[in-house]
């Protein structure tokens, strides 16, 4: 509201309300802050469809930006004497399951967005995201679980300066969040069923199993044409 009035806002108050309309388009390169209605307080962003409504945006659009906002916010309040440009921040965040309810893209553009809002601060997020791991560099990720004791350890993990930026979801669920399995336990069992079928020669079992994990299965997953070497080596003995 001020920061047309001359003097009216110190510089880093007019520099951190830039910082916040500059938010809409590092969240998402298609959108852009457009304005404020005065009579309604409602905002307006452009966007590839023409200026809508912020409202009309996705949830987790919404809730990416009430993070930066806030956070915007919360340090113009703690900060008044002197003020302070919030990338000049060098403080620490505490962040509680900051992938709740949002879509993994949402996940990765969100990280990107802190790191450039508050390149000095110190963040600390918890999360059970596989996808925020995936994305993240290997001094940002210290994966936690329980020893023998039930203690909370930091868990020792063999990774380069890429971190996990080259491992798959599934990779990353097993070998750092401990998932013993990324399969349904429906899956699980029926091939478990299947195997045993082709080790006891029990055919007739094989190829129910065998069609059963075919309608499981993603179209594109290699453990189709595994399985299907191993019926032909069945249909061979038949």
């Amino acid at each position: 509201m001020w920061s047309a009035h001359k003097d009216a806002l110190k510089p880093e108050q007019l520099h951190n309300l830039n910082a916040g309309k500059d938010s809409f388009n590092v969240l998402d390169s298609t959108i852009h802050f457009s304005k404020v209605i005065p009579d309604t307080n409602d905002i307006m962003v452009y966007t590839k469809q023409g200026e809508i409504y912020f409202e009309y945006l996705s949830s987790g659009y919404k809730s990416c930006i009430y993070i930066l906002l806030g956070i915007i916010k919360e340090i113009e309040f703690r900060f008044k004497s002197p003020c302070i440009k919030v990338q000049d921040f060098t403080g620490i965040i505490l962040i509680d399951e900051i992938d709740v309810h949002l879509h993994p893209q949402w996940q990765e553009n969100l990280i990107k967005a802190l790191k450039q809002l508050l390149p000095k601060a110190q963040i600390i997020a918890s999360t059970h995201s596989p996808s925020m791991i995936q994305c993240a560099t290997t001094n940002e990720i210290i994966p936690l679980r329980f020893d023998d004791n039930n203690n909370i350890v930091v868990q020792e993990l063999a990774v380069n300066n890429y971190g996990f930026q080259g491992w798959t979801i599934e990779e990353i669920l097993t070998d750092v969040m401990g998932m013993t399995s990324v399969h349904s336990k429906l899956f699980s069992e029926t091939l478990t069923k299947f195997d045993k079928s082709i080790d006891n020669d029990n055919i007739d079992a094989a190829k129910h199993y065998y069609k059963e994990l075919n309608l499981m299965l993603h179209p594109s997953n290699p453990l189709r044409k595994m399985l299907e070497i191993e019926m032909i080596g069945v249909d061979s003995n038949d």
